[in-house]
């Protein structure tokens, strides 16, 4: 009996023909969608681009999960029991295949010219909230580098195994950013992980780990030490998407970028006991 697999699809997956071979393969092989993923997809053009980028998954309809909302994500505790089925938005998955039929699959009438634009006009929106919540994610690109000693930024600028003094303060650092974004995000306190184990597994925590991570590949990589606004703003957005994919069986892009570092996260996690692979852990 064939295991199901759930894995995240990024936005350029979704007009890629590898996604319709993945889900043709195996009614147990699901398309998990983000909501960064349909924000991109609804940001221009939605009438045209949802219609085109959501093809294929409304030929398999039944094998589509939609995720809640990051903001509910962000209010998830963290308990292991049911945590990759807790992350999804039951109501809108179940009506997937309707969605398909009375909007993707529909001609233009008033109504649906009213939901495209009304789709659109959100997406916009939470990307006008990601440019003003940004400025955090850029002081500690300024700080980054004054964070580490000499042999650590050597270490991983020739990408040389971090030794456990650089994974630790690594993780270190991901917990200090996970608090940062608690307080600036409002998140209530009974909201927030009861302990260690559970912040874990907190979308907060993996979104700041992956922060982190991405923050050494710019190291690595030599980036300049200054990195425009907008194109953080997409870089955040693929790192939500990367941090979403660790709770389960993968993640689908073509982009090098969030592929990296959701693969080194999910290791991360995996060694230090963390919920991945929808509960079974990195051996499978």
């Amino acid at each position: 009996m064939l295991t199901p697999k759930r894995c995240v699809i990024d936005t350029n997956w979704l007009s890629n023909a590898a996604l319709e071979e993945y889900l043709a393969k195996s009614s147990k092989n699901y398309a998990v969608l983000a909501e960064m993923t349909l924000v991109e997809v609804h940001k221009e053009a939605a009438a045209v681009n949802a219609r085109r980028l959501m093809k294929t998954l409304c030929q398999y309809p039944r094998q589509v999960i939609v995720l809640r909302s990051t903001r509910e994500l962000y209010r998830d505790g963290g308990a292991s029991k049911g945590l990759a089925d807790r992350l999804t938005e039951a109501t809108q998955t179940a009506q997937f295949g309707e969605y398909c039929r009375t909007v993707i699959d529909a001609p233009n009438d008033g109504l649906v010219d009213e939901h495209f634009a009304l789709m659109e006009e959100q997406s916009r929106g939470q990307i006008d909230d990601l440019r003003a919540n940004v400025s955090n994610i850029l002081v500690l690109f300024e700080r980054f580098v004054t964070i580490f000693e000499k042999g650590e930024l050597d270490r991983l600028r020739k990408r040389i195994p971090y030794n456990e003094p650089l994974q630790r303060k690594l993780i270190q650092l991901a917990m200090d950013m996970h608090k940062m974004l608690l307080r600036s995000l409002s998140i209530e306190a009974q909201h927030h992980p009861k302990d260690m184990q559970r912040a874990l597994n907190t979308f907060v925590f993996r979104y700041a780990l992956c922060v982190v991570l991405f923050l050494t590949r710019w190291i690595r990589q030599g980036e300049s030490k200054e990195i425009k606004q907008e194109r953080l703003i997409n870089h955040v957005m693929d790192l939500k998407t990367a941090a979403v994919a660790t709770f389960f069986d993968g993640l689908k892009t073509e982009d090098e970028m969030p592929r990296d570092v959701h693969s080194e996260a999910k290791h991360v996690l995996g060694a230090i006991g963390a919920y991945v692979n929808c509960g079974k852990g990195l051996a499978r």
